[in-house]
């Protein structure tokens, strides 16, 4: 007996689609996952923009960003272009966790290829 005669119906549902169809993507503004056919639909027409960061939003301080092995000037770069939200006054900034994790993660991508 093999494994998939074993599994719950709807894992076997959700086996059997995910070889029939390729898997979501997520849209890099809202997080929506949609399908790669509908993304530049969805980019044009539907998609709402970034949301607001939850009252649970970890915020980082420059230190903290920094250590995450981004230079200077290009954490500078991301916050003046809008890819990196922040609060506070110039000295005591604080940089949203979650895109500046996105953002590294995006740079480290490309400087591998």
């Amino acid at each position: 007996m093999s494994r998939y005669h074993s599994l719950p119906i709807a894992q076997k549902r959700a086996e059997a689609l995910a070889r029939v169809r390729e898997p979501a993507v997520t849209c890099p503004d809202c997080d929506m996952q949609v399908m790669p056919v509908d993304l530049h639909v969805h980019l044009e027409s539907r998609c709402p923009g970034r949301r607001e960061p939850g009252p649970s939003a970890r915020w980082v301080d420059g230190r903290d960003a920094l250590v995450r092995l981004v230079p200077k000037a290009t954490l500078h770069y991301w916050v003046a272009q809008g890819f990196v939200r922040v609060r506070g006054a110039r000295m005591d900034r604080e940089y949203l966790l979650r895109d500046l994790a996105l953002k590294v993660s995006q740079w480290r991508g490309f400087r591998r290829r």
